[in-house]
């Protein structure tokens, strides 16, 4: 009894609603007009070499982004990339499966258990993470602006972001200097004094390892888009793969459902029909397939770490309550 409220609450949170009927939206505009026997039909075609070897390169981003997430802790031999590796799976199921992207905060609590860290510490590297995702999509999206004849309300779209996302980090890093200066023993002050230390742990010496790997990350989501295209019969340019990332990878700023349902779905149909001209069922065919792919792994694959670690639901309310 005291599961399935914790579950209602969840689900409840004004902001969760808000996330899914974003979603909701973007699944009725993607699949208004779609016979869903057409994505069997498509299915068929699937080459599954491409397939096989984009699963190959998927599976060893998330190595990487362990392995670049243990150069943002200043601790030496602590925590290891296997222990991050597993929360990192756990993460995405979490950010799958749960509102509010709560798998965020999930390896920031599993990590700071494992490894008796300070919680809003791990919290902060996981923050820094995620900036350093935004400025290589901001360098991503700008090597489209040079590589592909956009039209001019995406082009704006595209500078206007990669603009806010860049003048918002630089703002916040002034932000996050000025608290580090003031002094107080206040719980809130040094819960953020926490969280900033791992924002502001990366060190000089790591920096362009730090940046070489967030380049390789993203350059493995591309080839796995090109992959994807590939085994579905597409031929797609360089420059058209490069959009696809960039597009459905933007709308991570919008709430949505978990898993990005819907709003993935939108903006690869958009890309594909309203952009590149292909027919309606092709295109929400292939947004079906390219999200059903990272999600149904990436799932699998964190709810099998997220079971063999006994993640109770009591510790999921918990993270809640600190949201």
């Amino acid at each position: 009894m005291k599961k399935t409220k914790r579950i209602i609450k969840m689900v409840s949170n004004p902001k969760a609603i808000f996330g899914i009927i974003i979603s909701l939206g973007g699944i009725y505009w993607a699949f208004k007009d779609f016979q869903f026997h057409e994505f069997g039909n498509s299915i068929q075609k699937v080459n599954y070499i491409y397939l096989l070897l984009a699963t190959f390169f998927l599976w060893g981003s998330v190595w990487l982004r362990a392995l670049r997430w243990r150069w943002l802790f200043k601790i030496n031999g602590l925590p290891t990339t296997v222990s991050l590796y597993r929360a990192e799976l756990m993460g995405y199921f979490g950010n799958n499966v749960l509102p509010l992207r709560l798998g965020e905060l999930m390896r920031a609590y599993l990590i700071g258990r494992e490894w008796n860290l300070s919680k809003n510490y791990v919290f902060g590297t996981v923050v820094l993470e995620r900036i350093l995702d935004a400025l290589t999509l901001v360098f991503f999206s700008f090597l489209l602006i040079i590589f592909y004849p956009l039209e001019e309300s995406v082009r704006e779209y595209i500078i206007l972001g990669g603009g806010i996302t860049s003048i918002s980090i630089l703002i916040l890093l002034v932000i996050l200097h000025h608290i580090k200066t003031i002094q107080g023993n206040h719980k809130i002050l040094n819960i953020l004094k926490q969280m900033i230390d791992g924002m502001l742990s990366i060190s000089k010496g790591s920096l362009l390892p730090v940046a070489v790997v967030s380049i390789l990350i993203w350059s493995i989501y591309y080839l796995d888009v090109y992959l994807l295209q590939c085994a579905f019969g597409f031929d797609l340019s360089f420059a058209q793969v490069l959009m696809i990332l960039v597009l459905s990878s933007l709308v991570l700023a919008i709430p949505s459902a978990p898993g990005m349902i819907g709003t993935f779905h939108a903006s690869v149909k958009y890309t594909m029909v309203d952009l590149f001209g292909f027919a309606p069922h092709d295109g929400n065919s292939f947004a079906i397939f390219l999200h059903a792919y990272g999600y149904i792994l990436l799932t699998l694959l964190g709810a099998y770490y997220f079971m063999k670690n006994q993640f109770h639901a009591s510790a999921i309310q918990t993270i809640l309550d600190k949201d």
